[in-house]
């Protein structure tokens, strides 16, 4: 996708960021102070919270894109923070309704009117690359429609070069050279890209259906696709959604619990997954089931890969922090020439077993997460694109957990779906390593009884 901005344009909107950064920080410094006078009896991290929301917000799609990963981590930032943060998901002024018809005469060569019978111009949900309006076809079928907002492949491209040139100053700071802020930059703005060409979701869409036919209790919307486009997705209505919110009853448990055991069957079985299941994407149905919707933010493994990703986790689960540490050099994009391994071996495995005794209710994604990625950067290992994805993938969904279902035993559900990995790498011939993974079979196994 052309960036379509020059220097001078990226210096303009860098100028707009410091400016919009400034007053950001004037504001939060000024709603402090008015609370420590105690004229306000609002906590200072919901202050912080409000005051991050709005920047996120006025800065534009890019930034509301990382808004909406940090609301879903409550347990790690605080609810007086986070709270602010959640309308980011899919609560954001509306795209203008006028923009509708003219989409779909300019994409699709079509009225409007001459094949919507209703169209609720209030929408379901609007976050930062669309909004979703229901309605009904002429031929009575229930849709929800999503527009992309006009503009907005102009504006991303514009908000990514500023973070690639910010992200290039920070690397040569001398506590920043080891960590690679350029790439992780291009990274993020790849995926946020995607999100932007509604062909590619509706071929994400497609596959992960055919992915998951095996799971009846997984909702995924049909595409209509003689009414999509780059700009508009058709797809059926799913009624009765509900967003998990609060503690869930038994039937909302059993449904976020199969959206999590899909959520491993993408990871290790398919080596196809989604990685955006905040609550705005993730809906838990009356009858039990749960809906997954908006698939512009997929991550992919190649095979060998998917089966490593198992093997670590399997590692992590039986507390050999020493594989751990060598599947993370194997799966490394890249490795610093003067990289200490037996320190970096040791460092893993103090952080495997600090991890690895926990109960389920006390081990948390997130705390593991953020010290192996602290690992790497200090002795210069950088994961691939993949794994860093499927890690955030599982972040993002055990912040939803977190919240609403505590109990969840994220390493034990995760076990059949790391065997059947490994089972068909086995099953697959006798390639490298294999004997390995054989061994593993017979090991877990045994320690199943």
């Amino acid at each position: 996708m052309s960036r379509g901005v020059g220097p001078g344009a990226a210096l303009g909107r860098a100028a707009v960021l410091g400016c919009f950064l400034g007053v950001a920080a004037g504001r939060a410094a000024l709603r402090l102070a008015v609370a420590r006078t105690g004229r306000s009896g609002e906590p200072a991290a919901s202050i912080l919270g409000r005051t991050v929301a709005e920047l996120l917000q006025a800065l534009g799609p890019t930034y509301v894109k990382l808004g909406q990963i940090l609301s879903v981590r409550r347990d790690v930032l605080g609810e007086d923070f986070t709270k602010h943060l959640w309308p980011l998901q899919d609560d954001l002024p509306p795209i203008p309704f006028d923009e509708v018809p003219a989409l779909f005469r300019r994409e699709l060569h079509l009225e409007l009117a001459d094949v919507v019978a209703e169209l609720d111009e209030v929408p379901l949900a609007s976050a930062s690359v669309s909004s979703v309006y229901s309605g009904r076809l002429e031929d009575g079928r229930s849709i929800a429609l999503k527009v992309r907002r006009p503009g907005i492949a102009r504006r991303v491209a514009a908000d990514l070069e500023v973070l690639r040139a910010g992200a290039s100053l920070l690397e040569r700071l001398p506590p920043l050279r080891l960590v690679p802020m350029r790439a992780a930059v291009d990274d993020f703005g790849a995926c946020v890209e995607r999100q932007l060409d509604f062909r590619l979701e509706a071929t994400s869409n497609r596959r992960l259906r055919a992915a998951l036919r095996s799971h009846p209790e997984i909702v995924i919307p049909r595409v209509i696709e003689e009414l999509s486009s780059e700009s508009i997705l058709t797809m059926e209505l799913i009624p009765g959604v509900a967003r998990p919110r609060g503690p869930l009853d038994r039937r909302a448990r059993g449904a976020l619990l199969a959206a999590l055991r899909a959520l491993y069957a993408m990871i290790f079985v398919e080596g196809f997954f989604h990685c955006d299941l905040h609550p705005g994407n993730l809906h838990l149905l009356a009858d039990g089931r749960a809906a997954l919707v908006d698939f512009g933010f997929m991550g992919e493994f190649g095979a060998a890969d998917r089966v490593r990703f198992a093997e670590f986790f399997l590692a992590l689960a039986r507390n050999d922090g020493t594989r751990c540490a060598r599947i993370a050099v194997d799966m490394a994009s890249s490795r610093s020439p003067s990289l200490d391994y037996a320190a970096f071996e040791a460092d893993v495995v103090s952080l495997v077993a600090r991890s690895a005794g926990k109960s389920a209710r006390d081990f948390e994604v997130a705390a593991f997460v953020l010290g192996l990625f602290e690992t790497q950067r200090t002795h210069g290992v950088r994961s691939t694109t993949a794994f860093t994805m499927a890690i955030l993938s599982l972040l993002v969904f055990e912040g939803l957990a977190k919240q609403v279902y505590p109990d969840l035993d994220f390493q034990r559900e995760a076990r059949p779906f790391v065997l059947r990995a490994l089972t068909l790498d086995v099953e697959a011939g006798d390639g490298p390593g294999v004997d390995d993974r054989r061994q593993d079979l017979e090991d877990a196994d045994a320690a199943a009884g």
